[in-house]
């Protein structure tokens, strides 16, 4: 395996040369900084540790937001950064590493980093009171990067010694998916048992690994990884998810909105990994950019669908259509033509549409024709209509012009809409932390597995737990059978949009031929003569999702080819590649 670090690299990467110790800094040149310096000097030791962070997964690396366009709820206007290939089914052993943003290569390179840690520890003059917490980070962080290379491949080699450069040979074969989860429950325990209390929340605490090992629990008592339905495996992943709901160092936030903005991080935020344009961005655009409307000089690269907008219920608990999706349910009070009002809070802190009053004016994603229509961008013969003028957020807009909405909707959540965005040129800070555990998904990962163990009032209570937030204020869900997981699945939906959940909530339910391979809707928006806004639905069809495509080899990745090659084909491929 090309698993090859450089030590001082890893470490510069780590921003605290500052902090370095200034006898180990008199003895030799920061390049030539050995390991026998490093594991003998706390402050290096720090550095050397903290440096693991750097491969937290970041939703603003490469500009594609991360995995938000990878399921049915989002659209990536562009199709870039390996999202084609997934969407449209042509993955295979040489591109995926594409797609995945080189998850294999690069997880397999902190695993090398943190094995050496394991392996140079044991000879340390530092005592076992200062190294303590730092050994616990580091089996935090091993189990971390395991849990990564398990959601995408399943079974992966389990490694925990240091490959060198001039070893033989890599010829290590893949332990079962079981192993794996034993593995990273084992390095988790033992974090949590060595870890702090509390630390700030881009470092590990104990908090922080007994979430990691909630959701790793949770995933492996799903179908995808427990395809036996073994029943046991539902109840340990109760227990581990109750005990982070049972937190009191991070209480549920009242206030859904501030959960993503505020600085300093939220209390509900149990782990991050912090970004602002100064600090760990991983890229050069920032979330304001690749989500606001053209018209806000926003990219809008990653779009929200009609589907996903049609999943919010209105204030009072009804969604707006009945089961087929297209007959409006009088019960709701849903108006097609007046559809964004009096809809579940969390539309308006995740949400931009046509006409919400968003930085000092409203969104304006309407088109006007030469004449007069009813929404649809063509004419009863299926002709295309001729547009005249648009809105400040379309195509044909005054400024900014070049980059609409592939939807006519965009996000605002992760976003800051009290700055500017990255490429205006103006001075600018945006704080929008890319969360990795945060306490409402602990409710919710407790709900399911109630659900799954029979104990409906149980997961209606968690559920309703998140509703019941002031800033939410839902009324509470009363289903029952197969209408309590279909309003759980949504409201998971809802409750955590763009935090990268869906794609893996999809796979390891095994829904995916249900839900992905579809082309995608969004909505087209006229203004007429007179001044009225008219919405038509099931006319926009958005042009790069008419080739998506679904096959089940998809609910796994390929492991790459050049890692096979590099087994001498000890390694075995996933089905279908």
């Amino acid at each position: 395996m090309k698993i090859f670090v450089k030590l001082s690299l890893l470490i510069l990467a780590a921003g605290i040369i500052s902090s370095c110790s200034e006898e180990a800094l008199d003895l030799k040149p920061l390049d030539a900084i050995s390991e026998r310096d490093v594991f003998n000097d706390l402050p290096l030791l720090t550095a050397y540790v903290n440096a693991t962070y750097s491969g937290l997964p970041n939703v603003n690396s490469g500009n594609r937001m991360g995995l938000i366009a990878f399921n049915d709820l989002s659209n990536h206007k562009y199709l870039n950064e390996g999202v084609k290939e997934y969407l449209e089914n042509t993955l295979d052993a040489v591109n995926s590493e594409t797609t995945t943003k080189n998850k294999w290569a690069s997880s397999y390179s902190y695993l090398k980093h943190i094995n050496t840690y394991f392996k140079q520890i044991e000879n340390t003059s530092l005592s076992e009171d200062e190294i303590k917490e730092l050994t616990g980070a580091m089996h935090f962080m091993r189990g971390f990067y395991y849990f990564e290379l398990l959601k995408y491949y399943g079974g992966v080699p389990i490694i925990t010694e240091r490959f060198e450069i001039d070893a033989p040979n890599f010829d290590r074969p893949r332990n079962s998916i079981e192993e794996v989860i034993t593995f990273i429950t084992q390095e988790l325990d033992i974090a949590i048992s060595m870890l702090p209390d509390e630390a700030p929340a881009s470092k590990a605490d104990k908090a922080a690994a007994m979430a990691a090992k909630g959701r790793l629990l949770l995933y492996a008592a799903s179908e995808l990884f427990n395809p036996e339905g073994d029943m046991s495996k539902w109840t340990a992943a109760a227990n581990a998810n109750k005990a982070v709901m049972d937190l009191e160092s991070h209480p549920m936030s009242s206030d859904y909105s501030s959960i993503f903005l505020s600085n300093p991080i939220d209390d509900e935020i149990i782990f991050t990994r912090e970004y602002n344009l100064d600090v760990n961005q991983g890229a050069w655009s920032g979330s304001n950019t690749m989500l606001w409307p053209n018209g806000y000089q926003g990219w809008s690269v990653v779009s929200p669908t009609q589907k996903f907008i049609d999943m919010y219920e209105m204030t009072n608990g009804e969604l707006p259509y009945l089961a087929d999706g297209t007959t409006v349910n009088p019960a709701s009070g849903y108006d097609p033509q007046n559809p964004y009002i009096n809809r579940d809070p969390r539309f308006e802190n995740t949400i931009i549409y046509n006409g919400k009053e968003f930085k000092g004016r409203k969104v304006e994603y309407f088109i006007s024709y030469e004449d007069d229509g009813d929404g649809n961008p063509k004419d009863a013969n299926g002709e295309v209509r001729k547009e005249v003028s648009g809105g400040l957020d379309t195509k044909l807009g005054p400024v900014y012009n070049w980059e609409p909405s592939a939807t006519n909707y965009a996000y605002v959540k992760l976003t800051d809409p009290s700055t500017l965005p990255a490429l205006s040129g103006a001075p600018t800070e945006e704080f929008t932390p890319d969360i990795e555990y945060r306490k409402t998904e602990f409710y919710l990962n407790y709900a399911e597995t109630q659900i799954m163990l029979g104990n409906e009032a149980a997961a209606r209570e968690a559920i309703n737990a998140v509703r019941a937030r002031p800033s939410v204020n839902m009324p509470p869900i009363t289903s029952t059978g197969a209408q309590l997981l279909e309003d759980y699945r949504r409201e998971r939906a809802i409750e955590l949009a763009l935090e990268e959940h869906r794609f893996m909530d999809i796979r390891r339910w095994k829904i995916a031929e249900d839900v992905m391979g579809k082309p995608v809707l969004g909505i087209d928006v006229e203004k007429t003569s007179t001044d009225e806004i008219v919405y038509s639905y099931g006319t926009k069809i958005v042009e790069a999702s008419r080739v998506r495509s679904w096959d089940d080899r998809l609910y796994w990745f390929p492991i790459p080819d050049r890692e096979i090659k590099a087994s001498n084909n000890t390694l075995t491929q996933n089905p279908g590649y």
